[in-house]
């Protein structure tokens, strides 16, 4: 089986990954980008098991790749939408869909939150999502159980949600 390559994950699917105890298995099985503020901000807590998440292991060992973005290209990634997609845009989110936009990479990115996939669909860019469902079954590792915002369904319909509002005229900032 191929590592699956260029995946950037949000912080809420890194701390699932951790709740279910797979954390691990994908980071050997993934080529993994994380947003510094993911990775330094975002998942400083514990998962809901009560065990603590602890990334640097994984960073120092270079099992998974940081990257950021300077403050301007962010601010500038984020002027393109207007407030219904601004209000609910986290940093992470912004750092880290203004990275995938901004290379020539081929990134996947996968989130358990509407707006990131609402931003693909949006920007025609709907074919660079990734449920966690599916990097699980495409590395080997289903699972049954995942909450529904980690499945593909999730994915489908809130990207086809960001293509219909680009239709209507809103997520991107008219001015």
């Amino acid at each position: 089986m191929s590592r699956l390559k260029l995946l950037i994950l949000d912080a809420c699917v890194v701390i699932q990954l951790h709740e279910l105890g797979r954390w691990q298995q994908v980071v050997e099985r993934c080529d993994i980008h994380l947003s510094e503020i993911v990775a330094r901000r975002e998942v400083k807590f514990d998962d809901a098991n009560g065990m603590r998440i602890d990334l640097e292991p994984a960073i120092h060992s270079k099992a998974i790749t940081l990257f950021s973005v300077d403050a301007a290209k962010v601010d500038a990634f984020r002027t393109r939408f207007d407030s219904s997609y601004l209000g609910v845009l986290d940093d992470g989110e912004a750092e880290s869909l203004a990275y995938m936009f901004d290379t020539k990479s081929e990134f996947l990115i996968s989130s358990a939150d509407k707006i990131v996939y609402r931003v693909l669909g949006n920007m025609n860019r709907g074919h660079q999502g990734i449920s966690l469902e599916e990097i699980l079954n495409r590395i080997g590792l289903t699972i049954s159980q995942l909450p529904p915002q980690y499945r593909r369904e999730f994915r489908e319909r809130w990207t086809q949600v960001g293509l219909e509002e680009r239709l209507n005229g809103i997520g991107f900032n008219s001015n």
